[in-house]
């Protein structure tokens, strides 16, 4: 039994995303989420990404929408950003955070 579990948790990572994959996705999901912040803000800047949020599905154990949490200003006042991504459409939706 223990070289069952074994087994599967070496093969478990083969099954993963590759790097370059996670890197297209950050990419492609960065630029959709910052076009939407610059379509309902004009003057907003992004400046980095400060969180992720993964798994994010519309049905059960479905991974269809990628989380960002972004940072950066808006008419040189910080501001901090809520965005969806389709990973299907390809289009994102972002909302500023207020606190």
């Amino acid at each position: 039994m223990r070289l069952v579990i074994a087994f599967a948790l070496l093969a478990t990572p083969a099954l993963a995303a590759t790097q370059g994959a996670w890197n297209s996705l950050d990419r492609a999901a960065r630029t959709a989420c910052e076009r939407d912040i610059v379509r309902i803000a004009g003057k907003a800047r992004v400046s980095g990404v400060t969180g992720k949020v993964l798994g994010i599905g519309a049905a059960r154990d479905e991974d269809r929408f990628y989380g960002l949490l972004l940072t950066g200003r808006t008419a040189g006042f910080k501001s901090d950003w809520l965005c969806l991504y389709d990973k299907r459409a390809k289009t994102a939706v972002a909302r500023e955070i207020s606190r």
